[in-house]
């Protein structure tokens, strides 16, 4: 265990030396709810963007989130009844610097899609985020019977949200993707640095097993040789007796 513990301290290590160091905070949070007063199914996203970074970067440069949508064909067929619309909101707090990074104002942007007879629609809108903003974006889609909200976990309209990876201090060249890219591979070494290690300690239990079967395998040869020599030594004394006898 403990060398399990030591493997991946290591490669832990190894990875905070290769990739940038990251100096900002991003909360995410998306959930679905279920309105059945209204009859509405509702993806609820909030993302809120904190910069904590020495410089203070996150204040005076724009921060893009891509939110990417996806709305099912309208009306969407259910077993009972169906989807007849869907509506998009999201709702941008946006807080005001001025060059120095001081807060002076806030305010908000509020963007609306409507959906209803539409075919299968899907879109991106981009936001950018200053430090302490907000985003809180909703999709609400209608069910004309209430006793078929969520259908089979079905969303009808859903959202994908692109992150760039832009806190890295002096490294903005690097994406979300590559650092992503760069833990999985970090995740795959410290796997195999795993599988080496428990090959090694199931080797090293069958050499103890091997050595240990060949230890009593020579323990029993002592024995048998010991008993040997005990019976040569009483035929060499008896011989001897015979050969006095003979003699006399």
């Amino acid at each position: 265990m403990n060398n399990k513990i030591l493997t991946l301290a290591i490669s832990m290590i190894f990875l905070l030396t290769i990739m940038p160091f990251v100096s900002a905070e991003l909360s995410l949070w998306n959930t679905v709810i279920k309105d059945k007063d209204n009859s509405i199914v509702r993806n609820h996203l909030y993302y809120w963007f904190d910069d904590t970074s020495a410089t203070g970067i996150g204040k005076n440069k724009n921060i893009p989130i891509t939110f990417y949508y996806v709305i099912q064909a309208l009306p969407y067929s259910l077993t009972g009844g169906q989807v007849d619309w869907c509506n998009l909101t999201l709702t941008h707090y946006m807080n005001i610097y001025n060059e120095k990074g001081e807060f002076l104002n806030e305010t908000k942007e509020v963007q609306s899609l409507y959906f209803s007879g539409t075919p299968l629609t899907s879109g991106q809108i981009v936001m950018n985020m200053k430090s302490r903003d907000s985003v809180i974006g909703d999709i609400d889609c209608h069910y004309t019977d209430v006793n078929y909200l969520y259908q089979e976990n079905a969303l009808i309209g859903r959202w994908t949200t692109f992150l760039p990876s832009f806190e890295c201090n002096k490294c903005e060249q690097y994406t979300l993707e590559d650092l992503s890219n760069q833990i999985e591979k970090n995740e795959e070494i410290t796997a195999n640095e795993l599988t080496i290690y428990d090959n090694i300690q199931k080797a090293l239990g069958w050499n103890f097993q091997i050595w240990l079967i060949i230890s009593w395998i020579i323990k029993i040869g002592f024995v048998l040789v010991g008993l040997g020599l005990i019976f040569y030594g009483g035929y060499y004394f008896y011989k001897f007796l015979m050969d006095i006898g003979k003699t006399v």
